[in-house]
């Protein structure tokens, strides 16, 4: 037998034995520690009060402690590395969002780390493995009660006058940060952004007015703008979302072609035996459907389901989307 030969069937060796070892680990698997859930952003949001909702419940399903890490920071690059950086056990999973795909096209441009604010460690697709999603939060665009404006075109003409108006983002990374950058240059606007840790702080300024303008999730809007604490604008989604039936779309409002809907789900690092991501692909899956936890979700989005390959394919799509805006908006 040559060399040729003996090292074909060596990796042939090592292929059958990987096919025989993933399905023992998944019949193993989880029994020997708790399920870590990474979530990079703060705690009380809704990326976190839905992880740990939903991590309550996987953890009766698969009779396995699971506990909820919050490592916030640098538009979620820092929690996002933890992730990737985690044992390939099924141990650690993490949430991200469309700010993923964002990273991942913001780490091509020059002097990236000067956008983010930090270099961006890993490869969004070659270092995660997708496992299931999480929730959709539908996003409207709000003022200060202190704005002159009741509709988008006012907006624009109101930030053409004088020295423009400031709105509030959580960092380049985000998707709200990226789609104010492309309404600004599609209506020749002057919206100059001021980036915050997170939602809290934006709400107590945008009450008092040093912030005239934000885009946020409807589901935390809503109670505000009943309250007449802020204008609602219009919803970025396709369709008006049934807690804002009053309020237009970007579209209804002379503004095509700037739907979004931001989507959080869940990774694991690469490497995860694909059994195992299976696994809790079904046991979030299964969390989703309850009765029920729509209504709990209330206050962080919708229900967001869907399976692995999908998530390939949607994060594939994501970039591509993003990365056509971003070459041309975000200098």
């Amino acid at each position: 037998m040559n060399a040729i030969r003996r090292a074909l069937c060596a990796l042939a060796a090592v292929a059958m034995s990987a096919s025989l070892i993933q399905p023992a680990l998944a019949k193993e698997w989880p029994d020997r520690q708790p399920i870590r859930i990474i979530v990079p952003y703060a705690v009380g949001g809704n990326a976190d009060s839905a992880a740990r909702l939903i991590g309550d419940v996987i953890a009766k399903t698969l009779k396995q402690s699971v506990i909820v890490e919050n490592r916030p920071g640098a538009s979620s690059i820092i929690g996002t590395n933890a992730i990737a950086r985690a044992p390939a056990d099924g141990y650690t999973i993490g949430v991200v969002s469309d700010s993923h795909a964002i990273n991942q096209v913001i780490s091509t441009l020059p002097k990236s780390g000067d956008v983010v604010g930090a270099k961006v460690p890993y490869d969004a697709v070659r270092d995660f493995a997708p496992v299931a999603g999480m929730i959709e939060v539908p996003l409207v665009l709000v003022t200060s009660t202190k704005v002159p404006a009741n509709s988008v075109k006012e907006l624009v003409a109101f930030s053409q006058q004088g020295s423009g108006i400031n709105f509030a983002t959580i960092g380049p990374g985000s998707p709200w940060f990226v789609h104010m950058h492309q309404l600004n240059h599609l209506t020749q606007s002057n919206f100059i952004s001021i980036p915050y840790g997170g939602l809290g702080s934006m709400l107590n300024d945008i009450f008092s007015g040093e912030i005239d303008a934000l885009v946020m999730p409807v589901h935390v809007a809503t109670q505000f703008i009943q309250a007449r604490k802020m204008k609602a604008l219009a919803t970025l989604g396709s369709q008006r979302h049934p807690l804002l039936p009053n309020v237009p779309t970007l579209a209804e409002a002379g503004y095509p072609g700037l739907t979004i809907v931001n989507r959080l789900f869940f990774v694991a690092p690469a490497g995860t035996p694909q059994p195992i991501v299976d696994r809790l692909s079904e046991a979030i899956n299964a969390a989703l459907r309850q009765p029920g936890m729509r209504e709990k979700l209330l206050t962080s989005g919708d229900p967001y389901l869907t399976t692995p390959t999908e998530l390939a394919a949607d994060l594939l799509r994501d970039i591509e989307t993003y990365g056509a805006v971003i070459q041309a908006n975000v200098k």
